[in-house]
């Protein structure tokens, strides 16, 4: 079974499979990955290096994108495999190569307070713009993933009875 757990930045992905991995679960987050994932000019097709974003209009002149041939030799590694992250700049080319989709969600005041205390590598959601832009792509992007089927897990309150749950709709 592969499986796919996504969500908008500060949700909780990459907890949840450090986690399963802790747990004897092969899972692998996108943010690990080197040349997974990276963000692209929408006009020139051309990779663009991320930095703090101060303005909501760089937001629409890139999208975020999953290199599908990276993630394709990693899913074909093994039978059972849990990939976390997420690139909705192409996700619709990825989301047919997963058995099950799981939607990691929380509340835009649990997000952002999330996403300013993380610890990630590239420091995204420490800006007020990039704060505003993920609550505000949530309110798409969460739709669009339902409407594909994913499974909703709501990421707030006691930390081990949801990855209990996601355990569960794992191994189901």
């Amino acid at each position: 079974m592969k499986t796919l757990i996504t969500g908008v930045a500060g949700t909780g992905k990459s907890t949840i499979a450090k986690t399963l991995r802790q747990k004897n679960i092969f899972a692998v987050d996108f943010s690990d990955v080197k040349d997974m994932c990276f963000w692209q000019d929408v006009k020139t097709g051309e990779k663009v290096e991320y930095s703090p974003v101060h303005s909501h209009e760089w937001f629409l002149t890139v999208k975020r994108i999953c290199d599908i041939n990276v993630l394709k030799q990693i899913l074909a590694k093994r039978e059972d495999v849990v990939i976390a992250g997420v690139a909705s700049g192409n996700i619709n080319e990825y989301l047919p190569l997963f058995d099950k989709v799981i939607l990691l969600q929380c509340g835009a005041q649990e997000n952002i307070h999330r996403l300013l205390t993380r610890n990630n590598p590239s420091g995204y959601g420490k800006t007020e713009i990039e704060q505003k832009d993920n609550i505000e792509w949530q309110k798409n992007f969460d739709p669009q993933l339902l409407s594909y089927g994913a499974i909703p897990v709501n990421t707030e309150g006691d930390f081990v009875a949801v990855v209990d749950k996601i355990i569960a709709l794992i191994n189901n």
